[in-house]
């Protein structure tokens, strides 16, 4: 099953977590506007990152990915 890390719901869940974008930012070592771009679905981080980013966010990094079969089926 192909699956991508989501940018809705890695924002869902850093609002959820009461952070800022320049929060994670910090504590991943990303810019803002990468994680902006990771939000708008523009960019996909590498593994490595999105599994920082859950980290930062309190999160499997699971949790933060789509399940891109469902989308393409649609």
């Amino acid at each position: 099953m192909p699956r991508s890390f989501s940018g809705h719901r890695f924002r869902t869940a850093r609002r959820a977590a009461g952070l800022s974008v320049h929060d994670v930012a910090a504590r991943v070592g990303r810019t803002c506007w990468s994680l902006y771009a990771y939000e708008r679905g523009t960019a996909q981080p590498p593994i490595p990152v999105a599994d920082a980013l859950a980290d930062a966010v309190g999160q499997p990094l699971v949790a933060l990915l789509a399940d891109d079969s469902k989308a393409a089926a649609a």
